[in-house]
C-alpha cells in the first residue's frame, strides 16, 4: 500500500480494491501492517459498505456476496450438545443453493451456541452458553469482540437484535430481559436500560433505516403486530402492518414439529434496503416503502409483491399445511423458502422445486439468517459518516 500511494491518488488506490472480490480482500491484509491498517482499520471498510448499501441486490457487485447462514444444535448420548454453522447460496447465485459449508469459528468449536441476531454491516451476535459469553463476529474476516455484560440475569439470552444508528456512528444490540429492555452501545461499550416493554418479540429484530423492526404481539402466542425501535433517540412505535381481510380466505392449519395451529403470523425479512413481511395465514408477500408527509411525519405503503402457494402434508383425509419461511430472492428472482425449519424449496412465481443442498446437516436447524459480507472489523468500529 505504502508503494503503491507513491504512484497513485489514494482514491484511485481504493476505488481499484473495491472492485475485487471481498475473499481478496481479506487475503491482501497479510501482504504487510500497511495492507492491514487500510483494508481493516481505515475509512475504507465503510466506504465500501456505502457503495454496496447503494447496489441493488440483484445487481453483479463485487463485494455484495450475500448467503444464508444455518446454525444447528444437537444433543447426543455421547458428546452432549454439539452446535454446528453452515453457510449457502452464496451471492444468491442459484447454483450456489445446492451446496452448504461448514463455517469454522474456533471460539464456538465443541461449544454449544446460538445465533441471537440478524446480520448488520457483516456483524453477528453469538452467545456461547458453555462460557455465558455474547460475542460481536464477523464471519467474513473472522474478526470478533466479546461483549461486556451486566449483572442482570438473562440478559445474555435476551439479545433479540444488532442495528445501526447513523446519528451517532454507532452500533447498537438489544435485549429483551424479563420485560425489561437493555441496549448496549458498541462505540460506547456501555448497556442502557430503556425501561419496561409492554410487547412480547418475535424472532431477530429486521434492521433498516436506522431502526430495528420485529414482529410482535401484546396479547397472542403469535405476531401479530410489527413494532419499531427508533436507534437514534431509542423510542419504540408500532408500524401498521399490510391491509388484511381475514373475511377473504379461511382459517388454515399450519404444522410445527408436532403442534398443530392455525396462524395469523407475521415474519420479517429484509431485500435490499427494504422491510418485506411474509403473512402465513394467507401467504402474502409485502414490502413496505415510506413517504414523508407535509407535517414531517412518515406515512407507511405497503406493497404487494407476490402470494406463495401452500405446502401441505399431501394426506387427503388429514390435510394439513406447512408453516413457511421466506428467506431471500435468487439472483433471477426466484424466492427461497424454509419449510418447518427441515428442508428449502425455491418458488419462480408458478412452482416450487425443492433444493437437495449437499452438505447440510440432517434434521430442524435452530436458526437461519441472511448474511452480507463485509470488512468492518467489530473491534475496531468507526462509521458511515467518517467517509470522506
Amino acid at each position: 500500500m505504502a508503494v503503491a500511494a507513491k504512484y497513485l491518488p489514494s482514491d484511485v488506490v481504493s476505488d481499484i480494491l473495491s472492485r475485487l472480490p471481498l475473499k481478496s480482500l481479506v487475503r491482501f491484509r497479510c501482504v504487510s501492517k500497511p495492507w492491514l491498517q487500510f483494508i481493516t482499520h481505515s475509512r475504507f471498510p465503510f466506504w465500501l459498505l456505502y457503495r454496496h448499501l447503494s447496489c441493488d441486490p440483484l445487481s453483479h457487485c463485487p463485494h455484495n456476496q450475500s448467503s444464508l447462514i444455518l446454525s444447528y444444535n444437537k444433543r447426543t448420548e455421547v458428546e452432549g450438545s454439539e452446535s454446528k454453522l453452515y453457510s449457502f447460496g452464496g451471492g444468491y447465485q442459484e447454483d450456489a443453493f445446492s451446496v452448504a459449508v461448514e463455517t469454522d469459528f474456533p471460539l464456538i468449536r465443541g461449544k454449544s451456541f446460538e445465533i441471537k441476531t440478524g446480520c448488520c454491516h457483516g456483524m453477528l451476535c453469538l452467545s456461547i452458553e458453555d462460557d455465558d459469553t455474547l460475542v460481536l463476529w464477523n464471519p467474513s474476516i473472522g474478526d470478533f469482540r466479546t461483549l461486556p455484560l451486566t449483572e442482570e440475569v438473562g440478559i445474555c439470552g435476551g439479545v433479540c437484535g444488532l442495528g445501526f444508528d447513523s446519528s451517532m456512528d454507532d452500533y447498537k444490540v438489544v435485549s429483551l430481559c424479563e420485560k425489561q429492555v437493555h441496549v448496549f452501545s458498541v462505540k460506547r461499550n456501555l448497556w442502557r436500560n430503556l425501561g419496561e416493554l409492554a410487547y412480547s418479540l418475535f424472532y431477530e429484530g429486521v434492521p433498516a433505516n436506522g431502526c430495528l423492526y420485529w414482529a410482535a404481539s401484546k396479547s397472542h402466542k403469535f405476531a401479530d403486530r410489527i413494532l419499531c425501535l427508533n436507534l437514534s433517540d431509542e423510542t419504540f412505535r408500532e408500524v401498521p402492518p399490510p391491509p388484511f381481510d381475514p373475511s377473504n380466505s379461511r382459517p388454515i392449519w399450519f404444522q410445527e414439529e408436532e403442534d398443530f395451529f392455525v396462524v395469523a403470523e407475521l415474519n420479517l425479512l429484509l431485500w435490499g434496503n427494504s422491510l418485506c413481511v411474509f403473512r402465513q395465514y394467507d401467504q402474502t408477500l409485502w414490502v413496505m416503502k415510506e413517504e414523508k408527509e407535509e407535517n414531517g411525519g412518515v406515512r407507511v405503503i405497503w406493497k404487494k409483491m407476490m402470494t406463495i402457494p401452500k405446502i401441505s402434508n399431501q394426506e387427503p383425509n388429514y390435510r394439513v399445511y406447512y408453516r413457511l419461511n421466506p428467506k431471500c430472492f435468487t439472483k433471477t428472482g426466484k424466492l427461497v423458502v424454509s419449510v418447518r425449519r427441515k428442508w428449502f424449496v425455491m418458488y419462480d412465481g408458478n412452482k416450487y422445486q425443492d433444493l437437495h443442498i449437499q452438505g447440510l446437516g440432517d434434521g430442524r436447524y435452530q436458526k437461519a439468517i441472511v448474511y452480507t459480507e463485509s470488512l468492518i472489523s467489530p473491534g475496531s468500529i468507526r462509521g458511515m459518516n467518517d467517509i470522506d
